[in-house]
Order: structure tokens, then sequence, then C-alpha cells
């Protein structure tokens, strides 16, 4: 299992250098501002990705001052909520980078004495398989709908470029993103550069969110097998006729079942420091995932033409699957932890002596408090906040669908309309 753990460290670390940033242990004692030095690459990206935010957020002013349509403001919000996403997600992961490597500290610590531990339990291994296997399949689903949806955007301009040439004969330039220039960002010498400069901002966007997001998972993923493999051995801290075994006296069982609770505080460690370093994120992002899928949905609803619907049907994809799977991972870990006090009552509880159980009684008790991940404080991750979230998108959405709105001139939009007439 170390090197399975090893293995998605590895993968993680190519994901986060794509905006920069990389998993170091030489960074565990170094400041914020030295950490964004010395991860320049990143503070590069992220400066480039900042300037798109900040003239999307002018020109989301400009439209709510001047009164732009319900419709160019839903097709705006998503990107600009998941480039501040991206924003909050890496400056918390650096700015918590100590935690990060101490997380990865302590897991590996866990995993070294799982292998010198190992008994060769079919069970757990076949468990631990298809949890990681697990992992690693929808770490390529959450992939694959990342690389569609920014090519689909990418490629959206052009299909919009070449209908509107075959059906007037002139050629009218557009951009992958809504975004406010102080100059004519239409131009035929400056359109290249800026269509680059916005198809960079989406991958620097993108990695921004799946890189932290694929350290999350892993993490969860590990803690949960670890939480599992706990059961498993409390459920056999009593072993079978303890009673009339002399060998098994009160001080090898307090042996086994210290090691046991030491593992235990290491795992809720673990699941406190990874609370420490997405907490923050976490928020905004359980904050923005409603109006994500909401103004996603609309604009599936509002759009005719296909090849327009494609961005934001891998949008809509990528914002619940995101969202689903945090929430299904803190679920998981939350109960897992909770399981630890089943597999005490689970145990021969009741052929050990009066000593045992008092200790077996204070393992029951502590274990009652599950581990919780949670978006700052507010609420927990798990599947009770995902159904709150699908249930506020749901009436943002219908209160969208009441919303009359009417179109203006603007050339991207027109062009749109037109296209789907």
């Amino acid at each position: 299992m170390r090197l399975q753990f090893e293995s998605c460290l590895k993968r993680i670390n190519i994901f986060l250098k794509f905006i920069g940033m990389r998993i170091d242990s030489d960074d565990s004692n170094k400041t914020t501002l030295q950490r964004l030095r010395k991860h320049y690459i990143c503070s590069i990206h992220m400066f480039t990705l900042n300037l798109s935010v900040i003239g999307q957020i002018v020109w989301l002013i400009q439209g709510l001052v001047i009164g732009a349509t319900l419709w160019k403001i839903t097709y705006l919000l998503p990107c600009l909520t998941l480039c501040v996403l991206g924003d909050f997600k890496v400056y918390y992961f650096l700015h918590h980078m100590y935690h990060v490597n101490e997380l990865v500290k302590v897991l590996r610590n866990l995993l070294r004495k799982t292998i010198d531990d190992d008994r060769g339990d079919e069970e757990i291994a076949e468990e631990t398989k298809t949890w990681i296997t697990f992992l690693s399949s929808i770490s390529k689903l959450l992939l694959s709908q990342t690389i569609l949806g920014v090519l689909a955007f990418a490629l959206g301009p052009f299909s919009l470029i070449s209908s509107n040439y075959l059906r007037t004969g002139e050629i009218k330039l557009v951009l992958p993103f809504i975004v406010w220039y102080p100059f004519d960002e239409l131009d035929t010498r400056i359109w290249p550069f800026i269509y680059l400069h916005q198809l960079w901002s989406a991958w620097v966007a993108v990695f921004s969110v799946y890189g932290p997001d694929c350290f999350f998972l892993t993490c969860c993923t590990f803690i949960h097998i670890q939480f599992l493999m706990l059961q498993h051995d409390m459920e056999r801290i009593v072993k079978e006729d303890a009673w009339n075994r002399p060998e098994i006296t009160l001080d090898t069982f307090k042996v086994e079942l210290l090691q046991l609770v030491n593992k235990h505080r290491e795992l809720i460690r673990c699941v406190n420091l990874l609370e420490i370093v997405y907490s923050k994120s976490t928020l905004f992002n359980v904050v923005t995932s409603s109006l994500i899928i909401c103004a996603t949905g609309f604009n599936l609803m509002a759009i005719k033409n296909l090849a327009l619907m494609a961005p934001f049907a891998s949008f809509l994809t990528f914002g619940l699957l995101q969202i689903f799977f945090y929430c299904y991972y803190g679920d998981c870990v939350m109960r897992s932890s909770m399981g630890v006090g089943d597999a005490v009552y689970k145990s021969r509880w009741y052929e050990a002596g009066t000593a045992e159980r008092k200790y077996l009684l204070i393992v029951l008790l502590r274990s009652l408090k599950p581990c919780r991940l949670t978006a700052y404080g507010f609420t927990d991750i798990n599947l009770t906040a995902f159904n709150r979230i699908l249930s506020n998108s749901w009436s943002y959405f219908a209160l969208l669908k009441q919303i009359s709105y009417s179109d203006t001139s603007c050339s991207y939009f027109a062009l749109l309309k037109q296209t789907s007439d």
C-alpha cells in the first residue's frame, strides 16, 4: 500500500507542476511569501489568471450597472467562480504547506506500520484494492471532464466564426470567455494573443482546482482505508476463548490496545490536518457550487446550438462530480471513524476481564465523536450537504426560469443568438 500511496503522490505532483507547484518537504518551515518566491512559476501563472479575473469582475460590474441580459451574466458567472475557486485552493494549499507535508509524513508512517504488521488478511487486501482502483477511476473521470470542458470552450469561437461566415460571408472574431479589456480585443492584430491568454488562463484555473482536489481525495481514501483496518484489528482485540488461555494477560492486552489507540489518534490527527488545509477553500466551494450548477444548467437550457452547449455540458458534469466526490469522501471518513465504536462492540468484550472492558469502553466512548471534515465549521462535508446543494441549485434554477430577459446588442451574444436561430 505504501507504493500505491507514493504513486498517487507522484501523479498529484505532476498535475500540481502544471501550475508551478509541488508537494515538497523543504517548504515546511517557510512563510507563505517565501513559498510564493520559491514557486515563482506558480506566482506567474496565478498573476496571469487573475488578470482575466479582474477583467471578468469589471465586465460584471459594468453589466449590472448598464443592465446586461441574464443570459450574459449566467454565461460569465460559472467561469468567474471557477477562477476564484482556483485562487482560494492554491493560496490555502501554499499557505498550509507545512500541514500538507505533516499530513503526508503521518500517512507514510501509518502505512509503514501497516506493512510491518501485515498479516495477509484477504478481505482487507481486497477492500484496499477496491478503494484505490476507485480513486484512480474518479481521478481520470474528473480529468477527462476538465480537458473536454476547456477544449470545448477553445473550439467554440471557431465554430461560431465559421457558421457566421458561411451564413453572411463576413468574419466576426469572438473569444471563448467574457472579459473586459481597455482596448479592442477583437482587433485582428491583438485577437490571437488574447485568445491564447484566455485559453491559458482556463488551463491554470482548472488545474488550480483539480490538483489540490486530487490530494484531498487521495488523503481521504487512505485515511478511510486505515480506519477500516483499525476496525478489523479492534474486532479481534479480544482473542477467542481468552478466559482459558493463560498466555493472554492484561499486560499483553494493554500493549495491543495501546498500539491501536495510538493508530486511532494518528488518524484523528490526519483528519484534523486535512481540515486545516481545506476548510476555508471548501467553504467557498460549497457556497458557490449551487451557483455553478444553477448557472450552467440555465445556459444549457438557453443555448440551442449543440456545438455551444458542449462547454457547459462538460462544465455542469465537472461541477456536479467535483462537489459530489468531496461530500462522498467526507461522508466515508466520518462513517469509517464512527465504525471504530461498532468494531469495539462487535469484539468479544464479554469474554474479557473487568479491566479490559474498562479500556474498551473508553475507546468506544471516544469513537462516538466522529471525525468530520467541514466547510470552515459552518457545515459538515457529507452526502447530506450534497443533497442541500442540489436542492438549492434547483431552487435557483427554477427562479431563473421565471425571470424574463431580452437580448441586447453584443457582438458575441448576437452571433450566438443568430446561430441558435
